[in-house]
This record gives C-alpha cells, structure tokens and sequence, in this order.
C-alpha cells in the first residue's frame, strides 16, 4: 500500500485546491418584513419616481424642496427604469407588484420599440384566464416620438393604435410628431380617448411646415372633453373655429411658449376653469408679439391666479440649464400687471434676468418667485440685475405681498460660505415691508441665540 501511494505522488506531484469538493459558504437567507402589499407598492415608487412619468402639471414653483444629501437621491429616467427592471426579477410576489409600475410610463421612440412592446402587451392578455395579467391596465402615461428611421410610415400609426387599445386606463398622452399624421389616425385617437383623457401634451410644430400636411385644430382638441392639463407649448395646428364653440370645462393648467399658434389657438378657446398659466421660453420657434399675449390675458386674464415664466431653454422639460439663467425671458412680467389684465392674480414667478418692472404698477399681488438667483447677485454692496429686482417688491407697489422667493436656489447647497449671512440681511430688509423672504427650501433664514450671543 505504500508503493502505491507514492506512486501516485509521483503521477501526481502538484495538488490543486480547485479540484477538491470543498463546500461552499452560502449566504444567510434575509426574510423580508411582512408588510402588505400597498406598502411595498407605495416603497417602489418612491424609489422609482420621475415626475414627468406620472404628470404633466408643472412643478410648484413654491412647493417645498430639500436639499438632497444621498448621491442616489435624485432619480433621471435612466436610473428609474434601470431599478424597476430590477424590481420585476426580485422575486415572484414583487414581480407582481412591481409591474404595476413598470408598465404605468410607456416611452415609445421608434417603430421596433413599438412593435416589441406591443407584442408584449398582446401575450399579457391572451392565454389562460388565470394566467392574463393584462399589462396594459396599469398604462396611465403614453410619450410617443417620432425622430427614428420608420416613424412616418403609416405602419409605425398602426402599431401605436393597436397599443392604444391595449391601455383602457390611459389618462396622459404625449405626443412628438416630425411627420404628417393622416385625419384617421387623429379620428381614432379622439374616438379611443376623447372621454378620459385628462392630460395632453401636442407637439406638431414641425409638421406645419409640411406642404398640404393635415395639422391639428381647435376642433381636433376639443374632443378631449375630460383635460384637466393642456400642453401646448410646441402646438403648431391652427386656430380656425368657426361659428363653433370649444369648451375645456376642467382645464386648470394650460402650458404655451412663445410660439404664436399656442396662444393663437388659446384665444379661441373657452377656458372657464383656468387657474395656472406656465409659459415656456423657446430661443428658436418663438416669435409671438406681446400684443399677442394682451389678447390671450384679455380673454382668460381674469381666471388666472397662478403665472410662471420659464428662461430661454432648449430642452423643453430643462429647469435650470446655463442658457436660462443668463439669457431673459421674452416676455415682460409686468404685461400681466397692467391694467386689469389679470386682477386676481396671487402668485407671480420669472426669472431674475427679466427686465426690471415697472415702477408705476400697484398690484395685490400675494407671491412673486425669481428664478436663476446666484449667491454672486444678491450680495447688498454689488450693484446687480437680482438686486434691483429685490428692491423693487416693496409695499408701496405691492400692499398684499407676503411672500418673496428665490425658486431653485437653495441656500444650504450653496458653496458661498456667507450666502446665510446675505440671506439674513434681506430677511431683515423685507421685514420691514412686512414679508417673508424665502430661499428655494422655504426657509426663513435667521441668526440662532447662540450665535447672536
């Protein structure tokens, strides 16, 4: 027996550790709480919540903010749809509650997209009762674009009907069209969501220039009888109406931009409802006149409460990009000032890079918002555009202002070491006009007792 053994040391000199079956260490199983499934349900979105994909209202300029201290805070589509394709192969149960948000935002940018999600949707209802999970009950926001090979094609419409008929719970849809749309393909989505629609954003500016193109209508939008938010920033249909009336009896949100047929349109339009006006600043397809705007707030100037004027941007949905806070919005804000234009208007945001307003204007305005602050303008011994602004809100002018605001700059974020300390000084200024002024968190900055002793 000796013999063999070394004999098989000798065939054998070198000993592999891989080779031997040693057991491997398995990681403790983690049992996760017992929470009920609409607790689950209401963590995912939370980590998966992009606002674009669940609205199309614009963001309160005076909504409450906080200063983000977590790297993995802020959600981008990117990472949200990275985590709910995530989400959907934890497990079985959190696959079925995860697909009720992974199918609430559908993103269509081309025909192979389209085709793969249809067919998606379609083996979701086929098959077995007990095995239909239906995806397309959870769709509630449909984005379209039409920038890819194919997309004009009358075959790319088809596909997008088809998936429209696989969404009966569809409440947002939006809409990027390069190319001429044929009457039947507008027919038949007035037809599947004329009743239910309550959000519709319209970008068919491009198509106008289009020779004989068949361009939306007042007629055509008014079918949406449900809209509660009309997006019309990049509109390019137009504004016949004829002896006709159309009626938007829940619209409280209305976005234009300064491209003329957005306001064109509006002005045919009855808006009972309205409340909050947004208006985009496009460097590139704008051109409307202030004249134009006079019209516009001479019809629905009166329901406004809420106005909210955006810098020169070219991503439509950007907030805070280089150009905006350096180049000026192309409207005055004091047009919606003068006169009675607009006499219960409360609250009233633009950027600090505006022109200064009008020192003659006496409004009972409650609100007004600057957008594009920097630490660098606001210091009292600089003479800057932001400062004059400031100057400018006082009592005389204003009687029923409460509160100032600078949207989006948040003091505590800022590098400038004596940014509170600036802020402090115009909380004291405006202290004495009798109102708040605010940073883009909300807060009233002042000095604690163990810093003032």
């Amino acid at each position: 027996m000796q013999a063999v053994s070394r004999l098989h040391k000798c065939l054998q000199p070198f000993a592999c550790s891989l080779s031997t079956n040693t057991p491997t260490p398995q990681s403790p199983k983690i049992n996760l709480p017992p929470l009920p499934q609409e607790i689950w349900l209401e963590i995912m979105q939370f980590a998966t919540y992009v606002h674009h994909h669940h609205s199309i209202v614009p963001l309160d300029p005076f909504a409450q903010c906080r200063v983000s201290r977590d790297v993995m805070a802020p959600n981008t589509p990117s990472l949200s749809t990275r985590t709910k394709l995530s989400l959907v192969l934890v497990s079985r149960s959190w696959h079925k509650i995860a697909l009720q948000i992974f199918y609430n935002y559908l993103q269509i940018r081309s025909p192979t997209r389209a085709e793969g999600l249809l067919t998606a949707l379609e083996r979701s209802s086929h098959g077995p009762p007990e095995q239909r999970l239906h995806h397309g009950q959870w769709t509630r926001h449909i984005e379209i674009y039409t920038h890819a090979r194919r997309a004009g094609e009358l075959q790319y419409l088809k596909t997008l009907f088809r998936i429209f008929q696989e969404c009966p719970n569809l409440r947002i849809l939006s809409g990027h069209w390069n190319h001429a749309l044929p009457p039947e393909f507008l027919n038949a989505i007035s037809r599947s969501f004329g009743p239910r629609l309550q959000g519709l954003y319209w970008d068919d500016h491009k198509v106008a220039a289009w020779p004989k193109a068949t361009i939306s209508s007042p007629i055509f939008l008014g079918t949406f009888v449900a809209l509660q938010t009309l997006d019309l920033r990049n509109y390019g249909g137009n504004s016949n109406i004829g002896n006709t009336t159309v009626t938007f009896p829940d619209v409280k949100y209305l976005i234009l931009s300064n491209s003329p047929p957005g306001i064109l349109v509006s002005t045919v339009l009855d808006l009972p409802a309205l409340r909050n006006l947004t208006l985009k600043t496009h460097p590139i397809i704008g051109g409307a006149s202030a004249d134009l705007l006079i019209k516009f707030l001479t019809i629905h100037g009166a329901h406004l409460k809420s106005v909210d004027l955006h810098s020169p941007t070219m991503e439509s949905d950007a907030t805070d990009s280089y150009l905006g806070r350096r180049a000026t919005c192309s409207f005055r804000p004091d047009i919606f000032l003068q006169g009675d234009l607009c006499p219960n208007l409360v609250t009233l945001t633009f950027p600090a890079s505006s022109p200064l307003l009008d020192h003659k204007i006496r409004h009972p305005l409650r609100r007004i918002g600057l957008r594009g602050v920097r630490a660098d303008t606001i210091y009292p011994d600089k003479e800057t555009h932001t400062k004059k602004h400031l100057l400018s809100f006082t009592s005389e002018r204003y009687p029923k202002l409460e509160v100032v605001r600078t949207v989006g700059f948040l003091a505590d974020a800022d590098t400038d070491n004596l940014v509170k300390d600036i802020f402090i000084w115009w909380v004291h200024k405006f202290e004495q006009e009798g109102v708040d002024f605010l940073d883009g968190e909300g807060v009233l900055w002042a000095y604690t007792d163990a810093m003032d002793n």
